[in-house]
């Protein structure tokens, strides 16, 4: 760690300068090497929650650690898991609980609940009365599947209703779309209103309304806008003019190079014939 990082996390954190260098701070890190967390991580992570060097191992973090396991996190994914989001063992039991009550609640399987957990521990951090609940029942009241929504794109549930959601939610309806064709499109490709208006949405869909295609075409293939607009988009979209064929969005976009000019050579000799 730099110096900078370290006066940095003085400053928000004044315990750390008293933590005892062979009691706390070098059993944590010889632990969290042990879990496979590569030494470059380290300082990222005691960057992001220095409070993990102040807790107890053996009374707190590893039984908060078998908690979660039992909750379905994956024992091999830890060190991601931890490098994602530190903060997710320094949680008291009842607030990990009460997260994992609700999301039985929305009747989400312990299986599911896992691989919630080990893909975006940063939902352990939201609260449930004022971010779960209401963002469920704003997905809800657009005829959105909850409990699919949260397993396939926890993050979306981060989001600020005001601020995020419903921008993107009237982004379409502007543009023609009905709630139903949008509640189809977020269960299909759920990052959807993690995208940014004005970066992403916008021009993808100035450049879309060039594109040959009915509208709902988006509606089939949401992920369009998953895609690199200058490196992905454009060029395959230009392919697919110069050898004069027509492909769904699907086609153009979701299959690696090789398989996408094959794709256009079948194409090609179906409408054209061999030459």
């Amino acid at each position: 760690m730099d110096l900078d990082q370290i006066k940095t996390i003085v400053r928000r954190f004044p315990s750390f300068a008293y933590y005892s260098l062979d009691r706390k701070i070098k059993p944590l890190v010889d632990f969290l090497l042990e879990l496979g967390v590569p030494r470059p991580d380290i300082p990222a992570i005691l960057y992001k929650r220095p409070q993990l060097c102040g807790i107890s191992l053996s009374e707190n973090l590893k039984p908060m650690m078998t908690y979660l396991e039992g909750l379905g996190i994956d024992k091999n994914q830890w060190a991601k898991v931890i490098y994602r989001f530190p903060a997710l063992l320094t949680y008291s039991r009842q607030k990990v609980k009460a997260t994992i009550d609700y999301l039985h609640e929305l009747g989400i399987s312990d299986k599911n609940i896992g691989k919630i957990l080990t893909r975006c521990p940063h939902i352990i951090s939201y609260s449930v009365d004022d971010k779960l609940r209401p963002t469920a029942e704003y997905f809800d009241s657009l005829g959105i599947n909850v409990s699919s929504l949260i397993i396939r794109c926890p993050q979306t549930f981060g989001l600020n209703i005001e601020a995020s959601l419903k921008p993107v939610t009237e982004f379409f309806i502007e543009r023609g779309y009905s709630i139903e064709e949008i509640s189809t499109m977020v269960l299909r490709y759920g990052a959807l209103y993690t995208f940014s208006i004005v970066d992403n949405l916008l021009p993808k869909w100035k450049y879309f309304l060039t594109m040959d295609y009915p509208r709902s075409e988006l509606v089939k293939f949401p992920h369009y806008f998953g895609y690199s607009l200058e490196e992905r988009i454009k060029p395959r979209y230009r392919r697919v003019k110069e050898c004069g064929v027509r492909l769904v969005l699907n086609q153009v976009l979701s299959y690696s190079d090789t398989e996408f000019e094959k794709i256009l050579k079948r194409k090609m000799v179906k409408q054209f014939g061999e030459h």
